[in-house]
């Protein structure tokens, strides 16, 4: 969203990029590339407007399952008509940096991994916010040590750019457009991940009973202004209260008696 000139832009609110590289995009064909601020941070960039409050919904419903994710960020660049507010998802240090897409390494990972069961509750989330593009790179590792001093491998959940708000309303669990989500979890038994039901319902039972005052307060009310508006905002508390323990009931369906990992 870009501001207009009788915006109120006040310095230091928001991260200011001041260098970009458009062509260090990484994963994702939603990405803008790299941008560094002054002080020398790293985020990677994305587009603003629904795109991101989707990536801010993500990750706040997977804080409310337990499960950690990439902390999302408004950042401001400059655009071709001023400044301007998109995404940005800061590039932390610490990050276990090995070929995700080798499946030898990510047995080693799950191993030694200390919240194994975050696959399990992740899908709750996927499925029903409709995100379908769940692949294996989707994933940040982070060496840590869990409360009895042993040293393993913790997951953070990241990437929420296609699912709900972005598409609205949220994809049917068994009528996704791209098949990553679940030809991701095809592929559980070979890199060592065990389905967890317990994880599953557990996810899907703290998920419906996330009201629409939650998703206004939490999410949607920091973000308004800058990435929606106000009527928009209202459109997605009201498809929140009405629909989403229908795609929370779909969701367990679609294992108990559909496609299943």
């Amino acid at each position: 969203m870009t501001l207009s000139a009788s915006s109120l832009f006040l310095p230091g609110i928001y991260p200011l990029i001041t260098s970009r590289d458009p062509l260090q995009t990484l994963t994702g064909k939603d990405n803008l590339g790299m941008g560094y601020t002054e002080h020398g941070e790293q985020y990677m960039l994305k587009p603003g407007g629904m795109l991101g409050v989707a990536e801010f919904v993500g990750a706040r419903i997977s804080e409310a399952c337990g499960i950690p994710a990439c902390q999302p960020t408004i950042v401001t660049i400059q655009g071709i008509n001023g400044p301007e507010h998109v995404f940005g998802s800061r590039i932390e240090s610490g990050v276990h940096k090995f070929d995700q897409s080798n499946p030898r390494q990510w047995q080693s990972i799950m191993n030694l991994c200390h919240n194994r069961r975050a696959f399990s509750a992740m899908l709750a989330i996927d499925l029903t916010l409709g995100n379908d593009d769940r692949h294996w790179r989707n994933w940040l590792v982070q060496p840590t040590t869990n409360h009895h001093g042993v040293q393993g491998f913790g997951l953070r959940a990241l990437d929420f750019s296609r699912a709900w708000p972005r598409r609205h309303p949220a994809l049917h669990p068994l009528r996704h457009e791209a098949p990553a989500t679940w030809n991701a979890t095809r592929n559980w038994e070979l890199l060592g991940v065990t389905f967890d039901w317990i994880a599953f319902y557990s996810a899907c039972a703290t998920i419906s009973a996330l009201p629409a005052t939650w998703l206004s307060r939490s999410v949607l009310t920091p973000l308004t202004g800058v990435f929606l508006t106000s009527s928009q905002a209202d459109v997605l508390c009201q498809w929140w209260a009405s629909s989403l323990q229908t795609q929370v009931i779909e969701a367990i369906y679609s294992l108990e008696n559909g496609v299943r990992p």
